[in-house]
C-alpha cells in the first residue's frame, strides 16, 4: 500500500497546482479574452458545479469499475481541462473546460479520501496529512512558477505543464498494486479518541449537520485567506501588489509546515484537542491582525495564521468519520460537497462586503467566522460528552 499512498500524494500534488491554476493568472487571462472580472466569477462557478458533479460520479465509478479506474478517470479529466484551457480555445469551450477541471477534482479527492479513511483505520490523521501536504505544496509551487512565465508573457504555458503532468501520473495508476489487507495499519497511529456514542436518528442527524458546518466554514475561510489576504494587505496598509502577493506565498508556506508536523501532532493529542487548540490560535491571530496595523506584523500574522489553520481540514474530516464508524465513503462524500459550497459561498459574501465595508469591519468579520467554527466544535464536543456519558448510564 506505500506505493498507493505516494501516488495519492502525487494526485494531491496535482490537485493543488490545478486548483490554484487560474487564480494565479486570472488577470491575463480574463484579459486575453476581453472579459471583465464578472466572467471570472462564471468560471468559478462552473468549476464548483462540475466539482458537485464529481462527487457522486467517484462513487457510480468506484462501486462499478474499482478505485484504479475512478483515479485514472479523475486525472484524465484534470490534464484534458488544463492543457486545452492553455491553448486559450474559444471561450465557451473555456467554460466547459473549467466545468471538467472541478469534475475531476471532485473525483480525485472523494476518490481517494475515501478510500484511506476506509483503509487506515486508526492512521486516517497522519495519512491524510500527508496528502494535505502534496496538496498545500501544489498550491505554493504553482504561483512561485507562473510568476516567472509571467515576467516573459508565456503565462499559458502553466496550464500546459499542470495538464501534462496531470496525463502523465494518471497513465501511471493501471501500473499500481491496491491490497487493502498489506501493512495498512503499520507505522505511526493516531492518538485515541474516544467516538461519541451517537445511537439515535436524532443525534447522528445532529452531529452529521454540525461537522458539515464545521467543514463549510473552515474551507470559506481558509478560502478567503487565500483569495483576499493581497487586497486586504493592499487596502489596509497601502502596499504595491507585488508585495502585497507575498502574503500568499507566506500563508501557504505556513501552510505546508504545519501540515507536515500535523501527522506528528496528532500522535500526542486527540481530535478535539487538536482542533479547539487550533481553531482557537487561528481567532486570536485574526483579532490581532484586524487590531493593530503593521507591515511586519501582518507577514508574521499571516505564517501564524497559516500554521494554526492547516491541520483543521484533516482532522475535521477524519474525527467525523471516526464518529461514524463504517460509513467512511458516505461521509466522506458529503464533507467533499460541503468543502465545495463553503469554498465558492463563503468568498463570495466577503467579496460583497469588501465592497460595502471597511477593511477593519472585514478582518473582524473573519474573526467572527472563526469563532463560529469553534463555537461548533464546542457543541460538538459538549454533545459527545453529554450524551456518551447517558448512554453509558
Amino acid at each position: 500500500m506505500r506505493a498507493y499512498v505516494w501516488m495519492s500524494c502525487g494526485m494531491y500534488f496535482m490537485n493543488g497546482l490545478a486548483t490554484a491554476m487560474l487564480g494565479t493568472v486570472l488577470a491575463p487571462f480574463l484579459a486575453h479574452y476581453h472579459v471583465s472580472y464578472a466572467l471570472g466569477g462564471v468560471f468559478v462557478l462552473l468549476q464548483f458545479a462540475g466539482y458537485l458533479l464529481g462527487v457522486p460520479a467517484s462513487t457510480i465509478v468506484v462501486q462499478r469499475y474499482g478505485h484504479r479506474i475512478a483515479i485514472l478517470l479523475a486525472g484524465l479529466c484534470i490534464g484534458i481541462a488544463e492543457t486545452t484551457i492553455g491553448c486559450l480555445p474559444l471561450l465557451p469551450v473555456a467554460l466547459f473546460m473549467s466545468c471538467l477541471n472541478g469534475v475531476g477534482l471532485a473525483m480525485t479527492q472523494t476518490t481517494i479520501a475515501s478510500s484511506m479513511i476506509e483503509w487506515f483505520e486508526g492512521r486516517r490523521a497522519v495519512i491524510m496529512s500527508r496528502l494535505e501536504v502534496a496538496f498545500g505544496l501544489g498550491c505554493l509551487i504553482i504561483p512561485l512558477c507562473e510568476s516567472r512565465l509571467l515576467a516573459v508573457h508565456i503565462w499559458q504555458v502553466g496550464f500546459w505543464i499542470v495538464g501534462i503532468f496531470a496525463l502523465l501520473i494518471s497513465l501511471a495508476w493501471p501500473f499500481v498494486s491496491i491490497n487493502p489487507e498489506s501493512n495498512a495499519n503499520e507505522g505511526p497511529m493516531d492518538a485515541y479518541t474516544r467516538a461519541p456514542k451517537v445511537t439515535s436518528t436524532q443525534s447522528k442527524v445532529v452531529f452529521m449537520a454540525l461537522f458539515l458546518f464545521m467543514i463549510l466554514l473552515y474551507v470559506g475561510l481558509e478560502s478567503c485567506f487565500n483569495n483576499f489576504l493581497p487586497a486586504i494587505f493592499m487596502s489596509y496598509l497601502g502596499q504595491r501588489a507585488d508585495v502585497a502577493s507575498l502574503t500568499v506565498t507566506a500563508f501557504w508556506t505556513s501552510m505546508v509546515v504545519g501540515r507536515t508536523l500535523t501527522g506528528w501532532a496528532i500522535r500526542k493529542v486527540n481530535y478535539s484537542q487538536f482542533l479547539l487548540s487550533s481553531i482557537g490560535a487561528t481567532l486570536l491571530f485574526v483579532m490581532v491582525m484586524a487590531s493593530w496595523r503593521s507591515i511586519s506584523l501582518f507577514y508574521v500574522i499571516s505564517c501564524f495564521i497559516g500554521l494554526s489553520m492547516s491541520g483543521i481540514y484533516v482532522v475535521t474530516l477524519v474525527y467525523a468519520n471516526h464518529t461514524f464508524p463504517g460509513q467512511g465513503s458516505r461521509v466522506t462524500r458529503w464533507v467533499t460537497v460541503f468543502a465545495g459550497v463553503g469554498g465558492a459561498a463563503l468568498p463570495g459574501i466577503f467579496g460583497y462586503c469588501m465592497d460595502q465595508l471597511s477593511v477593519d469591519q472585514n478582518l473582524w468579520l473573519l474573526a467572527g467566522f472563526t469563532f463560529l467554527l469553534l463555537a461548533t466544535l464546542s457543541v460538538i464536543v459538549y454533545l459527545g460528552s453529554a450524551w456518551t456519558h447517558k448512554v453509558s448510564s
